[in-house]
């Protein structure tokens, strides 16, 4: 039964091991940066560290049989739960970029000269009593830019943008990107 056992812990944590290497290749070595790629590597990531450090523990603990049984339970559910995390992170990034390509367009089409942004989002500001921050972060979230180019851009972090943004929807009302592309279409509609 020693075998046995040994040949399922280490095809337990050897099937974590190859999903956790191809996750990170696929973070690393795709064209372009996915979150939900790089948050799917973490997982794996720290399932093989619990996969490692859990079956030293449960052989110590209660013996090699034990730890073939954990390492296997934890290769399974593991794997199931890190399937359905990887689509509700990428359902997400989705969502997120087409939010951001609806921007872009926006901008695209209603974008007469860049006074024109600017004044837009001086009105609304005025409008909706917008700090010059969250000003400026509705003139960058309408150009298109992500949390993390607004943060670069504003030199500061994701947080402090992310809260600005909540700020800035519940002052103008709105719940998301969308939404914020259509008050701010309306706003240009009656300025014409």
């Amino acid at each position: 039964m020693g075998w046995l056992s040994v040949a399922a812990i280490l095809a337990g944590t050897g099937v974590v091991f190859v999903v956790c290497c191809a996750a990170i290749a696929r973070a690393s070595f795709s064209e372009t940066l996915s979150r939900a790629n790089l948050q799917v590597a973490v997982y794996y990531g720290a399932v093989f560290a619990v996969a490692l450090f859990g079956c030293l523990a449960v052989t110590q603990a209660a013996g090699t049989g034990a730890a073939a049984v954990f390492s296997l339970g934890l290769c399974t559910v593991s794997l199931a739960v890190g399937w359905f995390l990887s689509r509700v992170w990428r359902r997400a990034e989705e969502a997120e970029l087409a939010s951001i390509d609806e921007l872009r367009a926006f901008v695209a089409s209603h974008q007469d000269v860049e006074a024109t942004l600017e004044e837009r989002c001086a009105r609304m500001a005025r409008e909706c009593d917008l700090t010059r921050r969250e000003e400026a972060i509705l003139g960058l979230l309408l150009e298109g830019k992500t949390r993390s180019e607004i943060a670069d851009a504003l030199v500061v972090s994701q947080n402090t943008v992310k809260t600005h943004i909540r700020n800035l929807y519940k002052k103008m009302g709105v719940s998301g990107k969308s939404e914020l592309a259509h008050v701010m279409g309306e706003c240009r509609a009656e300025t014409r």
